[in-house]
């Protein structure tokens, strides 16, 4: 009876014991249900109020960027293209598109696009200038036709209302406008850009251009990308274009060079290649 007695009372004090020690106890600290899965927000980017959305939305973003860089790097391989016609192609006054001449066309800066052969040399060229100071926004690249037909006649009708004749009109249109099947745009190998800041002396292309900073970086450093000048100076006689300090052609690295280094254009540098 007695080792009863002492076995109950043993057994109340082991109890209290224990009771107060779960009671001092500190809370243990509960374990990242994520485990080691833990997207940090990017430096300067805001924090998402939820972490899993976050992962989320980095893992698609990263999936979707992979996926573009794969498709990128897949489409920009060549300077040909399943038409068989080349980047030094010659579209001019005298010398219209061919009818079966066909573009896969790529996205290069907002709703422009190029061929595939000239449109990755572009988003570096773009991306070039932005590194070096220079925010440069292009105003036109591939052209179809029907759009062409549309600015023409709209400058047409702008002579037309200045003065002149339909025929002089037509004429004079055509130095700034190039007709429906005469302009490089149509080959997507051309582009017009101009920096950012210039839209905040003009709203409109103008020869004045030239004496942007950023004009002067492109004249140096396109032919790196394989783009050229198209239509110079001293050189509207070859090249029956009015000058435009603004309109770049793709023409590939090799021919780029040898054409800016020796100041021809196309018509010029095609002759000598003959």
């Amino acid at each position: 009876m007695k080792k009863s007695k002492i076995l109950i009372i043993f057994s109340v004090l082991i109890f209290l014991f224990s009771f107060a020690s779960c009671a001092a106890a500190p809370e243990e600290p509960v374990e990242n249900p994520i485990g080691e899965i833990i997207i940090e927000p990017a430096e300067n980017s805001s924090v998402s109020s939820s972490s899993e959305p976050a992962a989320e939305s980095s893992v698609a973003s990263s999936s979707a960027s992979a996926a573009e860089s794969s498709s990128a790097s897949s489409s920009f391989a060549a300077e040909e293209e399943d038409s068989g016609y080349s980047a030094l192609i010659l579209v001019n006054p005298w010398n219209r598109i061919p009818e079966d001449y066909t573009v896969k066309l790529v996205t290069v800066q907002g709703k422009y696009k190029l061929d595939e052969k000239a449109a990755q040399s572009a988003i570096e060229l773009v991306a070039a200038a932005k590194e070096a100071g220079y925010d440069m926004l292009l105003c036109s690249a591939y052209r179809t036709i029907e759009k062409s037909e549309e600015l023409y006649n709209r400058k047409v009708n702008e002579f037309i209302n200045a003065g002149y004749d339909e025929s002089t009109a037509k004429t004079e249109a055509a130095k700034w406008v190039a007709p429906p099947g005469t302009s490089e745009h149509h080959t997507g190998l051309a582009m017009d850009l101009v920096s950012s800041d210039y839209w905040g002396f003009y709203s409109d292309l103008e020869h004045d251009y030239e004496n942007f900073e950023s004009f002067e970086w492109m004249y140096e450093h396109c032919a790196e990308f394989g783009f050229i000048l198209r239509y110079p100076k001293d050189k509207q006689d070859i090249t029956g274009i009015t000058y435009e300090p603004w309109h770049y052609r793709y023409v590939g690295k090799e021919a780029a060079a040898y054409i800016m280094e020796n100041g021809l254009c196309l018509e010029e540098y095609l002759d000598i290649a003959e």
